[in-house]
């Protein structure tokens, strides 16, 4: 499951994708600095994760993870080819939601592709260009149906623009300075992290569940997976013989593995569960796969 970062030309999107995946992309001040999308994973906050291993200690922690794309900015006339629209709006088509990064603030020394600061405006172009694409393509493979997330870049000490739908205002500049700082040295100056409130609107948004994986104690592992499926879908998840060679699952919910504090202790009092194939995997399921 995958998130695609889209929006104008040079409105942050590569910064942002620099910020929660941490990993270096060109950021430079103008359009088109990106052209092949990048690929990168951000770690999911989960304090159950953290709960469980502070009663397992496992040798290893594998959090879950989402993927984000960084696609190419897209111009007015791209679904006609512009600005090499059309290579561009087909990487949309390989996500499964679109976070739409809407530049708000105000910059003189950063070019803006419509030359003015406009927020509403800026949407409207994309919303456009993904509708009119979609005139052209099979109603499954609809871009403009696929769901959105609005992403508003500001400046906190400067000037900026409001945008009704924004589902989140965040400094990218911010950010991603003091993603290269030391927690000591953000917490000196005061800084809160907007990423761990991107990364669960993102996964809320694909509508994942966390299911977790204790490996004979010594590797805990936390996996997304898309609300509705299956036991043997979500063992494929961990290692592909599992959903073929599936049998059975022991299951037990966080919540009561946290009472009894242990897979042993749980199986003692009876809360462990047997599912089969059909079983639906519920978020906070720690799941042991028999095959």
């Amino acid at each position: 499951m995958k998130i695609g970062i889209v929006g104008l030309p040079n409105v942050g999107k590569s910064t942002l994708f620099q910020t929660i995946t941490k990993k270096k992309v060109d950021i430079s001040n103008y359009s088109f600095c990106t052209i092949n999308p990048n690929v990168g994973v951000a770690v999911v906050p989960d304090q159950r994760l953290e709960k469980i291993a502070e009663i397992v200690k496992p040798e290893k922690i594998i959090p879950a993870i989402v993927e984000f794309v960084d696609i190419a900015g897209l111009v007015r006339g791209a679904h006609k080819g512009e600005g090499l629209g059309n290579q561009f709006l087909s990487h949309i088509y390989t996500v499964d939601a679109i976070l739409l990064v809407i530049r708000c603030f105000e910059d003189e020394k950063i070019a803006h592709v419509e030359n003015e600061i406009n927020p509403r405006r800026d949407f409207e172009i994309i919303k456009n260009e993904l509708e009119l694409k979609d005139t052209f393509t099979a109603p499954e493979e609809a871009l403009s149906k696929k769901p959105f997330i609005y992403i508003c870049n500001i400046k906190s000490a400067g000037k900026n623009n409001s945008f009704e739908k924004c589902d989140l205002e965040i400094d990218f500049r911010l950010e991603l300075e003091a993603s290269e700082m030391s927690s000591e040295e953000q917490k000196e100056i005061g800084f809160e992290s907007a990423m761990p409130k991107l990364i669960s609107l993102a996964y809320k948004t694909l509508n994942l569940i966390t299911f977790y994986t204790i490996k004979g104690g010594k590797e805990l592992r936390a996996s997304a997976l898309e609300k509705g499926k299956t036991a043997p879908e979500a063992g494929e998840k961990i290692h592909s013989d599992f959903k073929e060679k599936f049998i059975r699952a022991e299951v037990i919910n966080y919540d009561k593995f946290m009472e009894t504090g242990s897979w042993s202790r749980a199986r003692e009092a009876g809360l462990l569960r047997t599912e089969g194939k059909n079983y639906i995997v519920r978020d906070g399921d720690i799941i042991e796969f028999k095959i």
